[in-house]
Order: structure tokens, then sequence, then C-alpha cells
């Protein structure tokens, strides 16, 4: 029997088709299970997606109904239509009984979520899709492409340049190149550039010799030193002093090491280096903020990392990952599908770091639950410094003439927790 989380209002959507795709290239569903993904192909013919048999794809959920959902193109858009489902079907952060989806477009059955999306038939630049990295949540198309590339880098000695925004586990994917590489039973050491006293960065980076400054009271090995026969990890290169990028162009170029204050020539290190930035490193080349040498060095390699927002589908096994992390600080916890959907809808500017802070902040608004739902997850989307205030009476009464009665529906809307929208406007009643 599927188990009844959460009810919601019914709805007919239908999105944006600025996005959708054009008459070349193969429409495929990403389906993000618990177990794992896969893709299906998308034709005219009609199919349908459940728990059991009667399915034309069965999914392994037990919160997916039977025959749960249809789906199929119609129109040059995708068509989803809910057949009953006791769990609902969501497309975006919406629970319908019909809608259409773009690419890009997350659908949330249960805790299964389906992602649209297009492969180009002569997309070159896709790749081979490999299995995803074990370091890494989620396993999108777009993940398992980056997977196949580390693990073609990762026996490889020369630099490999990381790029993305803030909080896309740039260091993950690091780490991964060394674990997947020959030279993972040597050390990892990572080294936030940015967080380095600029006067510290060649003793922090290649080390000195007792008495090369004031507080150098022992000879020091250095970054480099440290990471000996294994990989150093520079996040945040961008920031690195333009003084010192002469000196780290010399390291890369001949491996050569030379600590400060060493009267000698420099030493040959084994190391294999993995650099970091979320900027535009070629801006501050082309500003001069940044040495072109340099630039050209780092870059033999390139990963570039998507957000979160461009791998929606990923973001269940991350929030679950996070969610597992943190069970220690917020207990055992578990999301419901329209928290899951809402989750998937967001565009998340900041990332995973902001996606474990929204997580973090609604399972304090749950208090002792071990469920959360989409409410705790829409307050946990509002930032701390701006918060909503408290809802009047009259603007309650208000939100629930607008969803037509439906209390789950204006408590979301009003960002508040059912149970006390409900208080707001019953109590209120009762009052008079």
């Amino acid at each position: 029997m599927d188990r009844e989380i959460e009810r919601d209002t019914d709805l007919t959507v239908e999105l944006p088709t600025d996005a959708l795709p054009g008459e070349r290239g193969e429409w495929v569903l990403e389906v993000h299970q618990r177990h794992g993904t896969s893709v299906l192909a998308l034709g005219e013919a009609p199919f349908t997606l459940g728990s059991s048999r009667r399915a034309s794809h069965r999914l392994e959920d037990p919160m997916v109904s039977g025959v749960h959902c249809e789906v199929a193109l119609a129109a040059g858009r995708l068509r989803v239509v809910d057949l009953g489902s006791r769990n609902g079907t969501y497309v975006g952060p919406a629970r319908v009984r019909e809608a259409w989806a773009g690419v890009g477009g997350t659908i949330t059955l249960g805790e299964t979520q389906l992602v649209v999306q297009r492969r180009e038939l002569d997309d070159e630049a896709a790749g081979e899709a490999g299995e995803p990295l074990p370091q890494i949540a989620g396993g999108s198309l777009a993940m398992r492409r980056l997977a196949a590339r580390v693990r073609r880098l990762a026996n490889r000695s020369s630099p490999v340049l990381v790029s993305g925004e803030t909080g896309t586990g740039k260091e993950l994917v690091a780490q991964a190149l060394h674990t997947e590489g020959k030279r993972r039973a040597a050390p990892f050491v990572p080294v936030n550039v940015a967080a380095l006293p600029r006067e510290l960065v060649e003793s922090e980076l290649f080390g000195h010799e007792r008495g090369a400054f004031t507080g150098a009271v022992a000879r020091r090995a250095g970054a480099f030193g440290d990471a000996q026969r294994g990989t150093l990890f520079l996040d945040e290169i961008g920031e690195l002093p333009l003084d010192a990028q002469p000196k780290l162009l010399r390291a890369l170029d001949g491996y050569e090491v030379r600590r400060v204050g060493s009267g000698g020539g420099g030493e040959r290190a084994d190391v294999r280096v993995v650099a970091a930035t979320h900027k535009a490193l070629l801006e501050d080349v082309q500003a001069r903020r940044f040495r072109r040498d340099l630039y050209h060095r780092l870059e033999a390699f390139v990963l570039e990392l998507p957000p979160l927002r461009e791998r929606r589908g990923d973001v269940a096994a991350i929030a679950r990952r996070l969610l597992a992390a943190h069970a220690s600080e917020i207990g055992p916890r578990a999301l419901t599908p329209a928290a899951l959907a809402r989750l998937a809808a967001h565009d998340w500017p900041g990332n995973v770091r902001e996606l474990r802070n929204v997580l973090l902040r609604a399972a304090e608004l749950a208090d002792d639950g071990r469920v959360l739902t989409d409410a705790h997850i829409a307050r946990g989307l509002r930032r701390p410094h701006a918060p909503r205030a408290s809802p009047t009476v009259s603007y309650g009464q208000a939100l629930l003439e607008k969803h037509g009665g439906n209390f789950t529906a204006a408590a979301r809307d009003a960002g508040m927790p059912r149970t006390s929208f409900r208080k707001l406007v019953v109590g209120a009643k009762a009052g008079r």
C-alpha cells in the first residue's frame, strides 16, 4: 500500500515554452532513484510510470503508486498527466493533474525525480557518461560525463584547472582526481590560497629554512614538500599574489621548488597540481591581475563543474547525503515529495552550501519532527536577515479564499506550517 505523506492542491500547469527542444536531438528523461540513475528515451507514444508491473516503466519507490502518471510528447512538448496517484505528481514545485514540462523541468513522483533533457545528435562535447564518482552525490548526465573525464585525467601528471561557481564541489573533484589515480596512497594536500597571509604565501607553498625570517625557528617543507608523490590542491588560485606567481610557474615548469632562505638550488618535487577557481580567470589575465604564462600552464586540462540549477536531478541525492552527514546534530530526517519538488525547483545561487543551510534551517523549524515538509523548506529558503512579518488574520483569510479553502496550499503561500495557519484562521473565527 502506498504511504501517504502530504496532501496538496491539484493544479493544471503550463510551463514556459521558450526553452523547449527544437527539431534536432533526442528527448530523454533522467530518472533519479535512491539506488541510481537511468535514462529513458522519449517518443511520441505515451507511456506510464509506476511501482507495479502494470506500468510501462517500473520505479523501485514505495511512495509511488502502482500506475502513477503518464508522460508523452505532444505538439512539441512533454505532457504529464497524474493518474490518481496517492502521493501526487509534481511538476516544478506544484502538485498537478496535468502539466507541460520543458527542458530542465523536474517531475517528482514520491522519492523519485525525473528531469527532462535533450541529447543533441551531433553533440561531441557531451562525451561518454561514466559511473558516478563515489565522492560526489548525484548521477545526472552532466556529472557522469564529468566522472568519465576525471577518471581519464586521474593518472596524468599535468595540472588540472577546476572551474565552477562557489559551492559546486571543486575540492571534491580534486580529491576524486587524486583517489582515482596512481597517487592515491600518497598525501592529498589542500591549500586555500585566499586564506594565506600575503607575507607567508611563499613559505606556505615552498617551505623555508630555519632563520629565513623572524619566527622561522625550524625548517619547513611547505605544501609542495608535504604533497610529495601525491596531489597538491590550490583552491582559489586566482587570489595568488602577482609577486608569488613566477615562483609557482617555475615549480610547475620543472617541479623545482626552492625554500625561502635557501642559498642553493631548488629541489625537484614529484607533485601533481590541481588548481580551482570560481572566477573568470582569463578576465584577470586580460586585466593583468594574473600572469598569462601561469594561466596557460594551469589550463592544460579544464574541468568545468555545472551549477546545481543545471543538474536539478541531483538535488535529492545531495540533500539526503547532507541530512545524513548532519544526523548527529539534527537527528534523522526525511523529505516529503512536495519538499523534494520545491528543492529541485529552486535555482540555488549558492549551490550546495546554500542547500545545506536551507536544510539545517528547515530541520530547526521542524523541531522534533522527523519529516521535513514543503512548508519547512519554504521557510528555510527565506534569508534569516529578511524575515517576513507574521501574517494577519485578514491576510490569512484572503489566502484561504484564494486557494479555494485548501489549508495546505494557503499555509504554503503564507510560509507557515499548516497547523499554525489553521489556528490563525480558525481561531479567529471561533473568537468572534
